[in-house]
């Protein structure tokens, strides 16, 4: 009776990775390197996000983009399950593009808004500070949001939501207690295993995470479980992160249907896959006496800084010291180094004589005109455009048949997108449909086949073929770089006297290439 009442209590992978995912599980990639030769018909290319659950895929694409010099348009259809999410997306690229700030500040301001339940207050004042002004300027236009979100896709009443989210995120105190929602959840999805939490994500870590991701600390890992934090400066984070507050439909016992506002996001899988688990740079993979010397947050760091080198670079303004004298003549601090106090000769300070100084607007007006030349990227050759509601009736509008070269599908809404909405007719002849994996979701191995059968099931069922070749090439590609002597998930024996056949468990675990795979590629 004990063992059937712990079953009940212990709750599902489902809970713990959330209603609404706020970030993505999968590494980020540049969406115009799967474009195919048929796709390019040199006008421009559509791609469709259905889920994504955050903006990294638009970035690397930026970021690579702007690496080759490639200015093909380019217009990104993304579809959300919330509104929240769509203005995350909106307020994370103001973040990461803010040119003024310098690019270890952006960072560590975009890891907080990214992925911390709490962030410093320094950190809220911008997100608040930005939100309002986002806000400010969809009361001029509704359609159109800098730098290249479209919303004309979105009914009126959808842009009235996203409105009102960013007024949410403006307010003052907003009432928003994300550390007490937090706990909340972490409390129902541990139930009665709550008192024993460190011990469960030990157990999560060592049997789940650490055979996938194990550049992901774990002392990291830990944190993140229980405090809802990835990256943390001087100081403690206490103030709530408004972009992680979601509604979803809630059933109350008096007035019936309601909406509720909280975090119903994931505590379970972590933010760190998205920027934290893969780079091309090897270094970052070196390890000492078995142990690595970088970890999630180095990658992160480096991937998002790679981004803004490439997108945004820092305006680096040329201030010029001054000083002012008794009369407010300002006079530059080589000119007051070379006059001194014993020299016989006077200086003549007639409007003939006197240097010629800029003055502070003036130099404000040259730094500006220097900073938007031509360092700036172009970032007019992309377009994002939002969908929202049911996709299936969206997709079945005329102007979307046979127009996207690139579909991409999150593992969070495979089961919704890949049965009704898409099929054959939105893709365009040799159209290229990346489906995600539950590759670091903790789940069994068999389950995570039994995904991927899945996933090319219902591709069959829409008229697509596998691509085997590229299933293999991008486990290659995504494959975390371990020793030759690391062998995954062997089992360990009970005993003395027990030894793992470890020639038979390899071929056993032949059976089970889709443990690796990050993603299912298909051809239309």
């Amino acid at each position: 009776l004990g063992s059937e009442v712990m079953a009940e209590i212990v709750q599902p992978v489902s809970v713990g990775v959330g209603r609404n995912a706020m970030w993505g599980y999968s590494p980020a990639f540049d969406l115009t390197k799967y474009l195919s030769c048929d796709s390019k018909d040199g006008k421009e290319s559509n791609v469709l996000l259905a889920g994504p659950g955050d903006i990294r895929h638009v970035l690397e694409t930026l970021r690579a983009r702007q690496t080759k010099q490639n200015h093909e348009k380019i217009v990104v259809y993304i579809w959300e399950e919330s509104l929240e999410c769509m203005a995350r997306h909106i307020i994370l690229t103001r973040i990461l593009l803010n040119r003024q700030e310098s690019i270890q500040t952006r960072t560590q301001t975009f890891l907080e808004s990214y992925g911390n339940v709490l962030v410093h207050k320094k950190t809220a004042e911008l997100i608040a500070e930005i939100a309002n002004q986002i806000y400010k300027e969809m009361a001029e236009d509704a359609e159109f949001i800098k730098p290249f979100f479209d919303l004309t896709c979105l009914k009126f009443r959808e842009r009235d939501g996203i409105e009102d989210i960013f007024k949410f995120s403006r307010a003052k105190k907003p009432q928003f207690d994300s550390r007490y929602l937090w706990d909340n959840r972490c409390r129902h999805y541990l139930g009665s295993r709550y008192n024993s939490a460190a011990n469960v994500i030990d157990w999560d870590y060592h049997m789940r995470m650490k055979s996938y991701a194990p550049i992901i600390h774990k002392l990291h890992y830990r944190r993140w479980r229980i405090q809802g934090i990835i990256v943390e400066r001087q100081g403690k984070c206490t103030e709530p992160n408004r972009t992680l507050a979601t509604e979803i439909r809630g059933m109350h016992k008096k007035r019936g249907p309601v909406n509720v506002k909280g975090f119903w996001s994931d505590i379970l899988i972590s933010p760190y896959i998205s920027y934290g688990v893969h780079t091309t740079e090897k270094k970052f993979y070196e390890r000492s006496q078995n142990q690595y010397k970088k970890h999630s947050v180095d990658i992160c760091e480096h991937n998002l800084e790679q981004v803004m080198q490439a997108i945004a670079p820092h305006e680096k303004k040329e201030e010029e010291t001054t000083v002012s004298s008794a009369d407010d003549e300002e006079i530059t601090i080589l000119e007051a180094a070379t006059m001194t106090s014993g020299d016989d000769e006077k200086v003549d300070t007639s409007p003939e004589q006197r240097p010629v100084v800029p003055s502070l607007e003036s130099k404000a007006k040259s730094v500006q005109t220097t900073g938007t030349s031509a360092n700036t990227p172009d970032l007019s050759n992309i377009t994002v455009r939002f969908l929202f509601g049911d996709l299936a009736k969206l997709l079945a509008k005329s102007k979307y048949d046979g127009l996207f070269d690139l579909i991409f599908v999150g593992q969070a809404v495979a089961h919704v997108c890949m049965t009704k909405a898409l099929n054959k007719n939105v893709s365009k002849r040799g159209c290229t449909v990346i489906a995600e994996t539950v590759k670091y979701v903790p789940v069994k191995l068999n389950e995570k086949k039994l995904y991927v059968e899945k996933l090319r099931e219902m591709g069959k069922a829409a008229g697509w073929k596998t691509l085997g070749k590229a299933d293999l090439a991008a486990m290659n590609e995504f494959k975390f770089p371990m020793p030759s002597d690391d062998r995954m998930h062997v089992p360990v024996s009970s005993g003395e006297g027990d030894k793992v056949n470890v020639k038979e468990f390899e071929k056993k675990q032949e059976s089970y290439p889709e443990c690796m795979f990050p993603f299912v590629y298909f051809r239309a």
